[in-house]
């Protein structure tokens, strides 16, 4: 009857089945590894396609956080947007940052930025259709892009088209047409005395005598405009060349019973950081901003009997229509 022996020692004889020498304590047979384990991520998690190749996604996320960070700074044309929309490039930084280390539920991040991307085009939309085309196609083509697991050439194709839709939106806000085809017809309001203009939107117009509002007298270095929509609501815009340390103080006396800071910013002409206050008073909701700058004291006052959000969003309007050109009796 055949013996077996060890390969290692040559010990003989072998009992059947066994798996190691008796002498040598050696293993005949090694462990193998299960070709069919996951695969670990560099921080522990589960390999997905985004993250097992990160780098045309971050570029897609970075050339987007560019483009959003250019868009709010007003670089190429005055949308006069909040300053929180600066939170959706920072968040862009982020998400590639965070594709590139597969942080995290890193490969659900791009998906997740780009519905914030469309949501932030949706609701703060240009005066044109092609900036705003191409900032919401960089959010739906990022979704597509990312989504479940997406194949090699889904990956880098709609990452690829979703930068050029970013860099098609920004480019587009610098083209004049842009910023003047849907404009609606408006009607101007001017002091070429003191050098003011308020360019009014559609329906609006000059007023007289204003009826819940009482803004100060006009003099020769201090004009006042007043409007209204004809519709319940109205306004009066106001540039003094001969800046009081206590100006608005004053302005703001007039108009009501307290003034309360609201977390909202006032657009351009104001200076950056011009709080929207809320004016108390009897009838109706009254919104203003006041503000000193280099050209003089600024402020503009909206009353309406309607409801307080649709005050403010008139006061943005209208404070985005007021213009202040050269101080006629400058040097």
């Amino acid at each position: 009857m055949a013996q077996t022996a060890c390969p290692f020692c040559a010990y003989s004889p072998i009992r059947p089945g066994a798996e190691a020498c008796p002498r040598c304590e050696r293993r005949f047979v090694q462990d193998v590894l299960d070709d069919g384990e996951a695969t670990a991520t560099r921080a522990g998690g589960i390999t997905g396609a985004v993250t097992a190749s990160p780098a045309p996604i971050a570029a897609a996320l970075l050339v987007g956080a560019v483009a959003w960070f250019l868009r709010v700074l007003d670089v190429l044309t005055p949308l006069r947007e909040p300053a929180l929309l600066l939170v959706v490039p920072a968040l862009l930084v982020a998400g590639a940052a965070s594709v590139m280390a597969a942080a995290g539920p890193a490969k659900h991040v791009p998906a997740g930025l780009g519905v914030l991307c469309l949501a932030a085009a949706g609701l703060w939309t240009t005066p044109h259709w092609l900036p705003t085309a191409g900032f919401a196609g960089f959010g739906v083509l990022l979704i597509i892009a990312t989504v479940s697991e997406p194949s090699s050439l889904r990956l880098k194709g709609g990452a690829a088209l979703a930068s050029l839709a970013a860099l098609v939106g920004l480019l587009a806000l610098a083209v004049p047409t842009a910023r003047r085809l849907d404009a609606p017809q408006v009607a101007s309001l001017k002091d070429e005395r003191v050098g003011l203009r308020w360019e009014l939107p559609a329906g609006w117009r000059d007023l007289e005598r204003l009826e819940r509002l009482a803004p100060p007298d006009a003099t020769p270095r201090r004009a006042v405009l007043r409007a209204t929509n004809g519709d319940g609501t109205e306004a009066f815009l106001v540039l003094d060349r001969e800046i009081a340390a206590d100006g608005c103080a004053r302005l703001l006396a007039d108009l009501g019973t307290g003034v309360v800071k609201t977390p909202d910013e006032a657009p351009l002409p104001f200076p950056r950081g011009t709080p929207v206050l809320e004016v108390k008073q009897d009838v109706g909701a009254v919104r203003a901003a006041c503000g000193v700058g280099p050209s003089g004291l600024v402020a503009i006052v909206v009353s309406a009997t309607g409801p307080a959000s649709i005050v403010e969003a008139t006061l943005r309007v209208l404070a985005s229509g007021a213009v202040v050109t050269a101080d006629p009796a400058g040097p």
